[in-house]
């Protein structure tokens, strides 16, 4: 067993002496003289063991592996809950014990049976900044490559194209998926993964009364988009190196998904944000200016907030709270309110009617915290609690939106705390407009649909990730939607 095996070797590090042991799959390692600095390195944050090659004379020689060293690849969760990259390079006289070592560790790490080991990757080079496939190429395939991970890359040209794949194509030679690009191509993603379990099981993805089934293979998510929400809410940070260390390392959660309807039909899933009135304007408006690129939701969040336009209408919701009070516990890592079983039946809900003018209204199914908002719209929403918050945001002056987007920019604010802001814990809501209609904001596609149905399902979606740790933020600037 694994907890049974003892390794205790002196072997050298540059010019210095290590000590090194692994036993309970920890490794511990520290030098023989000072400045003394004892490291450990749990056996989950290992990447790979390998050995090292001599350096060939001749460019037309084979490289052969020197029998008298390694190297141990594996990450480090550093300041702000970034993961880095890092190796240790041991050295020994007595290749026996080099070799006694880079085998009990394989064997160790091929244990961790939960990692991927075939990924299907997709890549949207035109999403967000249009870099993706530099972040896949700088980022994501050398870590990739060190921990042994097979992957095909699927670099798709059109919009839908990854969903359309993902409806029809055949999965059976991957144990995993995962995308680059921005929250668009990632709503892509699970969208065809849920409806391709819609179609393998025969069950009818329009009928709303008939839950989603459950896609079986577990997700990853590399940011290459301009806000990369959802990635923030899952990790942290919207960096690459850290989203590709998760997805190798193999941990998951699991993440509600929210379906959307009209009268007839499914229109889309969500996992972010479903938002009527200005963040639906901004969305619509902004897409006549990409290529001003992020900038252009700055330019139009400034001439929707300028214009000051409300809407009415009607919102039913569903809720097992007598009143709009909201556990006021955010996510993170080993998050006790998802964790709880999903299984319990909810006697005491009710549905609700809210009518009026409204700025904003914003089915929030995570806090929808990112750089630049880093509370989010809906601060206390969880990954996987089966809810979704209900935000609206009352019609009032310029100077209310101004202090709307101002809290929403602050990390000791919450957009809770203002008069004119409501929210609800929700399993589900219905809109139905009552004058001039807005667009809905869909993970930032537009959908046109002015009355809809929404509907959460709980955990419906596996993603690679060991949740958002509990860390200090930096300062940010103004959101810009």
């Amino acid at each position: 067993m694994a907890e049974d095996v003892v390794l205790l070797t002196t072997f050298t590090n540059g010019s210095k002496k290590i000590r090194v042991v692994f036993h309970n799959n920890i490794l511990v390692w520290d030098y023989e003289r000072p400045p003394f600095e004892q490291k450990t390195l749990n056996l989950e944050n290992m990447l790979s063991v390998k050995p090292n090659y001599l350096k060939c004379s001749h460019p037309s020689q084979d490289p052969q592996i020197d029998p008298f060293s390694f190297t141990i690849h594996y990450g480090v969760r550093e300041t702000l809950g970034k993961w880095k990259y890092k190796a240790l390079h041991l050295k020994h006289s007595d290749p026996l014990q080099v070799v006694s070592w880079i085998k009990t560790l394989e064997k160790q790490i091929s244990g961790l049976v939960h990692r991927p080991k075939s990924l299907l990757i997709f890549i949207n080079p035109f999403g967000g900044k249009r870099n993706s496939m530099d972040i896949y190429t700088k980022f994501g395939k050398p870590l990739f490559e060190i921990a042994g991970v097979d992957v095909t890359v699927n670099v798709s040209q059109r919009k839908d194209q990854i969903r359309d794949f993902l409806i029809n194509g055949s999965l059976d030679m991957f144990d995993s998926v995962a995308c680059v690009g921005g929250d668009g191509t990632v709503s892509e993603l699970f969208n065809g993964l849920v409806l391709r379990e819609c179609r393998l099981k025969n069950i009818d993805a329009d009928n709303i009364n008939t839950p989603l089934p459950s896609p079986q293979i577990p997700v990853g998510i590399i940011p290459g988009g301009s806000t990369d929400t959802i990635t923030y809410c899952l990790h942290g940070t919207t960096d690459p190196t850290t989203a590709v260390f998760h997805i190798i390392f193999g941990d998951s959660v699991g993440l509600d998904l929210v379906s959307v309807y009209n009268e007839n039909n499914l229109l889309k899933l969500f996992a972010s944000v479903l938002s009527y009135g200005y963040l639906g304007d901004v969305a619509y408006n902004s897409d006549r200016h990409r290529w001003m690129g992020p900038q252009r939701y700055n330019y139009s969040g400034l001439k929707k907030l300028l214009a000051n336009k409300g809407y009415r209408g009607e919102v039913a919701l569903l809720t097992n709270t007598e009143s709009n009070d909201i556990s006021r516990t955010k996510c993170f890592e080993n998050c006790d309110t998802c964790g709880k079983d999903g299984n319990e039946e909810v006697v005491k809900s009710q549905w609700r009617t809210v009518s009026g003018k409204f700025f904003m209204v914003s089915g929030a199914n995570i806090s929808c915290a990112c750089s630049q908002s880093p509370n989010g719209i809906a601060p206390y929403s969880h990954l996987g609690d089966g809810n979704m918050h209900l935000v609206l945001v009352k019609h009032g002056s310029i100077i209310d939106n101004l202090r709307l987007l101002l809290n929403l920019s602050n990390k000791k604010k919450h957009i809770e705390e203002l008069p004119f802001v409501e929210t609800y814990c929700v399993r589900e809501f219905c809109f139905r407009s009552r004058g001039s209609s807005s667009r809905w904001n869909c993970d930032g596609e537009v959908q046109h649909q002015t009355n809809i149905r929404a509907r959460v399902s709980r955990q419906l979606l596996t993603i690679y990730s060991r949740g958002r740790p509990k860390v200090e933020q930096e300062e940010t600037g103004c959101c810009g939607i």
